[in-house]
């Protein structure tokens, strides 16, 4: 048993135990699960209605730094289960309460990491959105988190429940495709010529505290467009589009291939037609390239395209997957997939029922607090998300330094690029550092946002992990 194994089977025997004891001694009659949810724009809400559909969760805390998101989600708690939760404007108020078993995290991607890491150091169980954090050094440190401590985590990609991702997937793990030498991603929409437009700087809305909702993020003057949903295409909070719906269209591909790490990648693209404020490419193609995989002698290419001045995409879908193999392809997206044989006769082809990928938000749900009861890791827990999260980040950094860079796994830096390898961490405001905030693994140098040169991490044992 290696070191990694030895900390996850002790941490989690006891916390089980624990955890046994702490729903006894503090859960409803009935032993409903504890929830406490972060974060709770329109995603946070969505997730909060998932988890108040399964009737042994009970809400006790909610936090937001938006008093109109955290009144509208009190609401909706109110009305499913005849009860007010408790309501923070910290975090770390709601992650100090010994009562709260399992946490939702829905907060915008800067504040993902430290918030999940910081959970898992207080004996939580984690249910963070997609991507699983801002930066891959976070992603690492939300991994060594979890499983120092024992915690079930799971991430926020319900698609990955839909019975047209399992069906596909199957497809491709039957050997029907033959040799895959490539697969294709893609995301299309149109929003030319304007985007999200260029909204002039000014105060707050009242009631949002903007200081804590940027938090580790540099100062910036408030914007509309740099807060609630638009701040998604800006680098300090997200990363554009790939980060937006890289784990969701990634995922099946991953899964279903089950590949080694990628061994490179590149990147081309930019803000070219969009006139907007935002910063992230409205046009970016990246390849990362990948060994043979198990089962091929052959290496494969994964190649991501998206485009926000074409909504036509490929294939005529607006989004969508297709694998090339030797002996047939399967085109899919979210709903449906077709399987062609290698002349290009339909095979079979499965279609989605209507409310489908509303049906696999609640059993994403569940799979998460099934995994909770019986202490048993889930099919998206935090070593898959940092695994499905990592593939974008590092496509996006390809985009931003302009090479073609190496990667090195094993230590999750790039080989030979200083500047890349600046982007795999950030700075942090000084409050509102990692090490303030009270994550133990960055105290002293460590706290730097660019991996130390000599430290040697643990060996990724995610990538090429089976039983997805």
């Amino acid at each position: 048993m290696n070191r990694r194994e030895f900390i996850r089977s002790t941490a989690a025997g006891a916390l089980a135990a624990a955890y046994s004891h702490r729903v006894a001694a503090n859960s409803s009659p009935n032993n409903r699960i504890q929830l406490g949810a972060i974060g709770l724009g329109g995603m946070g809400r969505g997730d909060l209605s998932d988890f108040l559909a399964h009737d042994d969760v009970e809400v006790a805390a909610l936090c937001d730094v938006d008093r109109a998101h955290l009144e509208q989600a009190s609401a909706m708690v109110k009305e499913k289960r005849n009860k007010q939760p408790d309501l923070h404007h910290d975090f770390s108020e709601l992650l100090a309460r010994e009562d709260i078993d399992a946490v939702l995290i829905a907060t915008p991607d800067h504040w993902h990491g430290p918030i999940t890491i910081l959970a898992c150091q207080n004996g939580k169980d984690v249910y963070v959105e997609k991507p699983l954090t801002h930066n891959v050094r976070e992603g690492r440190l939300a991994v060594e988190a979890a499983l120092a401590n024992g915690r079930i985590t799971q991430l926020g990609t319900q698609v990955h429940a839909t019975p047209n991702y399992h069906k596909a997937v199957e497809v491709v793990q039957s050997g029907a495709l033959g040799a895959i030498t490539q697969v294709r991603v893609w995301n299309s929409s149109n929003s030319a010529p304007a985007g999200i437009g260029k909204p002039a700087d000014g105060p707050a809305p009242e009631g949002l505290d903007y200081d804590a909702w940027l938090g580790p993020a540099p100062t910036r003057p408030y914007n509309p467009n740099r807060s609630h949903f638009s701040w998604r295409y800006f680098w300090d909070y997200g990363g554009g589009k790939l980060s937006d719906f890289g784990c969701h269209i990634i995922d099946p591909v991953i899964w279903a291939i089950n590949p080694g790490a990628p061994l490179a990648v590149s990147s081309h693209g930019g803000r070219y037609l969009i006139d907007d404020n935002a910063e992230t490419p409205d046009t970016q193609n990246v390849v990362w390239e990948f060994a043979p995989p198990p089962g091929q002698s052959n290496p494969f290419l994964l190649i991501w395209s998206h485009t926000e001045a074409n909504s036509h995409g490929l294939e005529g879908r607006g989004q969508g997957i297709k694998f090339c193999g030797s002996e047939g392809t399967l085109i899919m997206d979210y709903g449906s997939f077709q399987h062609y044989d290698r002349g290009g006769t339909l095979v079979q082809e499965h279609k989605g029922e209507e409310g489908a990928l509303g049906a696999a938000g609640v059993a994403h749900k569940r799979e998460f607090l099934d995994g909770i009861r019986a202490r048993k890791r889930t099919s998206c827990d935090i070593e898959y998300a940092h695994r499905v999260t990592t593939l974008p980040l590092i496509g996006n950094i390809a985009n931003r330094v302009g090479e073609r860079l190496a990667w090195d796994a094993e230590r999750e830096r790039f080989v030979g690029s200083l500047r890349a390898n600046r982007l795999l961490g950030r700075e942090y405001r000084d409050k509102w550092s990692l090490a303030a905030l009270g994550v133990k693994e960055l105290m002293g140098k460590e706290s730097s946002s660019t991996p130390h040169p000599g430290h040697q991490r643990r060996r990724y044992s995610s990538w090429g992990f089976g039983g997805r």
